[in-house]
This record gives C-alpha cells, sequence and structure tokens, in this order.
C-alpha cells in the first residue's frame, strides 16, 4: 500500500515517442516471457471495487478489464520489477508483445521510485499480437538497481495478453526513426482513451488527472 500511494505521488507528465528501432543497435538488457510459469510473480495494484483480474494463460499474461476504467492506471501492474539498473542520460525503449482486445490506450511507465517515466500508447484491437516499441529519450532517474515497468491497461476493455516485454538499450550514435511523440501536457483524452481537441465538452483526462472541460 505504502509502494502504491508513493507510485502515485511520484506519477509524472513527460514526453513519450513511441518508436521503430533497428534491432542490430540495440542492446538487450531484461526480457520476460512467462514461459512455463505457473505462478505470477510480480506485484499486482488493482482499484479497490474493480472486477479486473490477472492470470497465466498458455499465450502469457492475461489481464482482464470487464469494462472501461475512468482511470487509466488502474489496475497497474509490474511486468519487470526492482531487477533494472538504468543509467541517467542513456535511452532506453521497451518493447511489449501484446495481443489487444479493444481500441482504446496502455500507459507504460519506466523508472523507479524516485523517478518516472510516463509514455500513454494509443492501440487498435488485433486477433494477433503486435509489437510495441516505446522509447525513453535521456532517462533522467539514478542507477539504483531497482527500476522497473508498470503497464497500466484501465483503458482497455477485455482481455490483453502480454506474451513478452523486454527492455532494452540504445547506444549513442545508433538510429531510431520517432514516428509519434506526445506531450501528456499537451493531450487531452476522453474516457475511453480517445484524444479530444480543446473544444471538447465534459470529463477528460489530461495530465493523468480528471478535468471538466465546459
Amino acid at each position: 500500500m505504502k509502494k502504491s500511494l508513493l507510485f502515485l505521488i511520484l506519477f509524472l507528465s513527460c514526453l513519450g515517442v513511441r518508436a521503430q528501432a533497428d534491432d542490430d543497435t540495440l542492446i538487450s538488457l531484461h526480457k520476460e516471457n512467462w514461459a512455463g510459469v505457473e505462478e505470477i510473480p510480480i506485484w499486482s495494484n488493482f482499484a479497490e471495487g474493480t472486477d479486473a483480474t490477472l492470470e497465466m494463460v498458455d499465450e502469457g499474461l492475461a489481464i482482464t478489464n470487464p469494462h472501461v476504467q475512468a482511470q487509466i492506471w488502474q489496475p497497474t501492474l509490474t511486468v519487470i520489477g526492482n531487477c533494472l539498473t538504468l543509467e541517467e542520460g542513456h535511452d532506453y525503449i521497451v518493447r511489449l508483445t501484446v495481443k489487444v482486445p479493444s481500441d482504446g490506450a496502455y500507459q507504460v511507465r519506466f523508472g523507479n521510485w524516485d523517478y518516472t517515466d510516463v509514455c500513454q500508447i494509443h492501440v487498435k484491437a488485433s486477433n494477433d499480437f503486435q509489437i510495441i516499441d516505446v522509447e525513453y529519450p535521456e532517462y533522467k532517474g539514478n542507477a539504483a538497481g531497482d527500476a522497473h515497468v508498470l503497464l497500466g491497461c484501465g483503458w482497455i476493455e477485455g482481455t490483453t495478453i502480454l506474451r513478452e516485454i523486454e527492455v532494452l538499450e540504445k547506444p549513442t550514435g545508433s538510429s531510431i526513426k520517432a514516428v509519434k511523440s506526445v506531450k501528456a501536457e499537451d493531450a487531452v483524452y476522453n474516457l475511453t482513451g480517445q484524444k479530444v481537441s480543446n473544444s471538447y465538452k465534459g470529463i477528460v483526462i489530461q495530465n493523468g488527472k480528471k478535468v471538466v472541460m465546459k
């Protein structure tokens, strides 16, 4: 509970970049695919009163939301916990291999309890697994060795299957072609995760908080 509260307090808006990278230029720091795992060796934080579930299936880690939650960080789960040592100023990529049940948005949080970089990714439903690369440039946390990846999927309805997650480091001078760059403080989304304009009327999410636009 203490860690959960601390994490929410440390929730920061940041520059999130979706990217495509040349695998030959990347260094793999950690990979997890839960192959042969019967128990879920991760910390999960589901909002009180929600009926979301988490379980292992043949294809990977299944995260089920029967309906879209109002808060994107619920449920939140640590898919790689307290095992990464990151260097300040370095560029990193979180690679997700997922099957997406519905159109919506994920939040990928990367860092440690002192510093967390947050990227919001809008996705389309697919019957097949898709690879999503999320770049975190110029990491600002320290090298305490307790960094983690958190996946927030409160705006995805149905069952997400997470088959694999990998953390990669981009060496200096390697080539990454950014295909999407979003400043969280400039983006406004409705409660279904769709980006809306400033003329939108109603409850929206901005900077991770509910705001009423009139």
